[in-house]
């Protein structure tokens, strides 16, 4: 079985993240399966893959508000940017020929890129699936309501794509009766849980710190320095009974990560750029203190590690509604970003420590997300097969 899947991460890194998660679990399934990710991820190429994974980077573009994006490296009209990707992304699907084309999030791809491919795939290759993979939390819902249904992405969901898989379990969260989508889309739609990789045991053997560290992490980094500020002047005054490690992210601006350096000096602070294990992190921490990214999220829940959420607020909601969300439910704490002070992070950081790891949650959450969507696409090709051959 052949799997294309789309991830166009033109800001953070958790759909390629999520997306690789989810490749492994497709070769997983024995060695005749290939997946093939298409990216626009400045730093794909750093993630350990497995065999039967590959990658082909498009040429990256970074979002610049309102909509907007702009290409990040090269000096070339975003214009001329999209059409290079739409034509990589179609020819990818042509060559490759996939019995499954698998999009992250974006069901038209940044800008509309995909839309190219899914109108080929419909008219020249009926027999491949489409799926659309959908995160637990999108955003409030009337704003996805009213940005689908104006955008007529609504429409365009139950045309192109076969199956819609929400990655997350729908007990905790239930938004997708609320996105303005028709009645035929919804019985296409199936809540998998959570995808998150497997507890990983080994120790980063770079790093020399004692198992029971506070790690704070903001995925990317880009909008991550005022969390990680306040973190690190929380431990000025008394000195920290505990170490640190500050992951910035490789997106955070050069100037914000040395002046973070900066302050950590003296204290028992390790400021690192950047980590392609950080579930080795998460797996020797004591406490992990984060925004409410989906993939950082899922590992903590994953790992059972007590956690302090900060979610980001702006432009969008997810992350606040996601943390929310488990705070009820008593699998994190959250501090909201505008009651954010060092004295609040300490004291917060501090109880998490006390508590220890949970031995079990106080509610148990679906995890095993990969794996059910793997079945799910399974047998979505298998029929889409029985189909052809019958025709």
């Amino acid at each position: 079985m052949k799997v294309l899947m789309y991830s166009h991460d033109s800001y953070g890194l958790g759909h390629l993240r999520r997306t690789l998660a989810l490749a492994e679990a497709f070769v997983r399934r024995g060695p005749d399966v290939s997946v093939l990710v298409l990216t626009g991820s400045t730093v794909s190429g750093t993630f350990g893959m497995s065999h039967g994974i590959d990658l082909v980077k498009l040429p990256s573009a970074i979002k610049v508000g309102g909509g907007e994006y702009e290409p990040s490296r090269m000096s070339v009209s975003f214009k001329r940017l999209k059409k290079l990707r739409a034509g990589l992304i179609r020819s990818s699907a042509e060559s490759f020929d996939p019995d499954a084309f698998v999009v992250d999030k974006a069901p038209l791809g940044m800008k509309r890129e995909v839309t190219p491919t899914l109108e080929f795939l419909r008219g020249w290759r009926p027999s491949t699936l489409t799926v659309l993979g959908l995160r637990d939390v999108m955003d409030d819902p009337a704003r996805i309501r009213r940005n689908w249904t104006e955008g007529l992405i609504a429409d365009a969901i139950e045309q192109f794509y076969d199956t819609i898989l929400v990655y997350g379990p729908r007990e905790v969260y239930d938004p997708l009766p609320e996105y303005g989508l028709s009645d035929a889309t919804l019985e296409r739609c199936h809540y998998v849980g959570y995808i998150g990789r497997e507890p990983v045991l080994e120790e980063a053997v770079d790093l020399e710190l004692r198992p029971g560290y506070v790690l704070v992490t903001a995925g990317g980094g880009g909008d991550g320095f005022r969390l990680m500020k306040n973190y690190v002047e929380g431990l000025r005054g008394k000195p920290p009974a505990f170490e640190s490690i500050v992951v910035t992210g490789p997106m955070m601006d050069d100037g914000a990560r040395r002046e973070l350096e900066k302050a950590a000096r003296g204290l028992p602070v390790r400021v690192l750029e950047f980590r392609a294990d950080m579930e080795r992190l998460v797996a020797r921490a004591g406490a992990v203190v984060s925004m409410g990214g989906y993939n950082t999220t899922i590992e903590l829940l994953v790992a059972r590690k007590p956690a302090l959420i900060v979610p980001r607020v702006e432009p969008r909601v997810e992350q606040l509604i996601r943390a929310e969300r488990l705070s009820e439910l008593g699998l994190v704490e959250m501090i909201h970003p505008d009651d954010l002070t060092p004295g609040a992070m300490r004291k917060k950081v501090e109880g998490l420590l006390r508590r220890g790891p949970a031995s079990a949650p106080a509610v148990e959450v679906d995890l095993s997300g990969a794996a059910r969507a793997v079945d799910h696409v399974v047998s979505g090709v298998a029929q889409k097969r029985s189909v052809a051959v019958g025709a």
